[in-house]
């Protein structure tokens, strides 16, 4: 069920999800959730927003390591797919990384911020399996451990959809 293994699916926490980031399509910023993996190369200011790269967005990764807690399944359905994700139990010092993460990322592009990573809507998960078909579901379901997962969110990173990238920020 798990095809998809490269760097780019390792466990992460979306804390914005911005689309129309010129030059780049779509811009994420995340926190890595888990042991940690290889740095990856530093993004070329170039290629990334940004506001999304600087000074003040990297300081925000003084807040880690950042205790996080994976709760129960969700899923978020759209026909007859779903992505199957784990909740991530929302803490104030994850709530207040998330608000510091978009106050610092500026404004100029925040009307394509997704609504649900935005401050007050932000829907707090780790993904486990995009595009699950529903089919599927109880062979997925039946093989998590529905215990909650205590986990670190270790890295700020950013994910650059033009070219498939994710770049460590911090």
């Amino acid at each position: 069920m798990g095809a998809h293994t490269s760097a780019s699916n390792r466990p992460h926490l979306s804390l914005l999800v911005r689309g129309g980031v010129a030059p780049v399509d779509a811009a994420g910023l995340n926190v890595g959730v888990g042991a940690g993996a290889a740095a990856e190369s530093e993004p070329d200011a170039a290629t990334v927003h940004p506001p999304l790269v600087s000074a003040e967005v990297r300081r925000a990764s003084g807040r880690l390591p950042l205790a996080v807690t994976l709760g129960a399944p969700l899923l978020f359905r759209h026909g007859d797919r779903a992505v199957l994700a784990r909740t991530v139990l929302p803490t104030s010092g994850l709530l207040e990384l998330h608000a510091e993460v978009h106050a610092l990322s500026g404004t100029v592009s925040a009307a394509s911020d997704l609504p649900h990573t935005t401050p007050g809507s932000w829907t707090p998960h780790v993904t486990l399996a995009r595009r699950l078909k529903l089919t599927d579901l109880d062979r997925a379901l039946s093989a998590l451990e529905l215990e909650p997962i205590e986990a670190q969110a270790t890295e700020l990173r950013l994910w650059d959809a033009r070219v498939g990238t994710a770049h460590q920020l911090a």
